[in-house]
């Protein structure tokens, strides 16, 4: 007698319906969830994605953010950048503005997370002190900075009174100085948070590493470079790829002080794309250079990362 496939349907429209109520149950128990994220996740995709993918969609235009229509140039934009010489001069000060950057917050943090993890008096204000810089207001920092570094601020007084005039300058106005002196000035600004993270690091390191070492009769200084700075790979990590991100994405503290000046002189790839898309009003070109810092932001990114697992391997 032949089989019919009457019974086969039936179990697998009670499978159908099976799974249809197990995502039921799951959309009804994470309902909440689901309702706490959407206002953000909206937030995000108006104020965050949207644009994002709108420049990116600009920088194939020519565009001077009045006119309706937007003229078609295809990589146009992108050919442009590359025999740009003041896009290669910005990239130039961008990367050195980053080293300065990360290396300042890495070597200082280190040092100051390694001091602020001892039993030392006044600890709490210390740490308190190191962050105050990174929640005040940046345009603030740069006033400040602006009249640290002015010919007859502070810096220069306190060289002339130690007997190191000869070391004064116009640090805003010297081709030379005037760089690295902002980077400085913005790592002050940041490197508070890295000595943060770092010091959490050392709080999570094994104290029996330490005493074992003491044990050993290895010192302070070798202590350091053979237990606390090993066990910090991933934290350290962490203190540079923020590093990185930040030193890229500078604007403010420049714009405040010398608006890429003196005779582009700081000028970066960030200040170079506010000119050209905002004050030009070329906003398929500043669009361009937005997208070419957003890749170098994300390959740097990625190769950082990938360089540290390798490194665990």
């Amino acid at each position: 007698m032949a089989v019919r496939p009457f019974p086969q349907r039936i179990d697998a429209a009670s499978s159908g319906r099976g799974r249809l109520h197990v995502r039921g149950y799951v959309l009804r128990r994470y309902a909440a969830a689901y309702l706490f994220i959407l206002p953000v996740f909206l937030l995000y995709a108006v104020f965050v994605l949207r644009p994002t993918l709108q420049t990116f969609w600009l920088a194939f235009y020519e565009w001077n953010g009045i006119s309706v229509e937007r003229e078609w140039v295809g990589l146009g934009n992108f050919r442009r950048l590359i025999d740009d010489p003041i896009f290669w001069q910005a990239l130039r000060h961008s990367l050195l503005w980053t080293v300065v950057v990360v290396v300042f917050n890495l070597v200082v943090g280190l040092v100051a997370a390694a001091l602020l993890s001892g039993n030392i008096r006044g600890r709490l204000l210390f740490r308190l002190g190191y962050f105050l810089p990174v929640v005040q207001a940046s345009i603030v920092t740069a006033m400040i900075w602006r009249w640290i570094y002015a010919p007859t601020g502070i810096l220069n007084t306190s060289l002339d009174a130690v007997g190191l005039g000869f070391l004064a300058r116009g640090w805003l106005g010297d081709f030379a100085v005037v760089l690295p002196a902002l980077a400085v000035a913005s790592s002050w600004m940041t490197f508070g948070l890295s000595i943060v993270i770092l010091l959490a690091g050392m709080q999570g390191i094994d104290p029996t590493l330490y005493d074992a070492a003491r044990v050993d009769g290895a010192g302070r200084r070798r202590t350091f470079l053979d237990i606390t700075i090993p066990s910090l790979r991933n934290t350290i990590t962490i203190v540079v790829l923020l590093s990185l991100l930040d030193a890229f994405k500078v604007f403010d503290i420049i714009w405040a002080t010398t608006q890429g000046g003196p005779i582009r002189a700081t000028e970066v790839l960030a200040t170079y794309m506010f000119k050209e898309g905002f004050q030009k009003n070329q906003y398929g070109y500043g669009s361009a250079i937005a997208v070419a810092l957003a890749l170098i932001i994300l390959v740097t990114s990625v190769v950082n990362v990938t360089l540290r697992e390798r490194g665990d391997d």
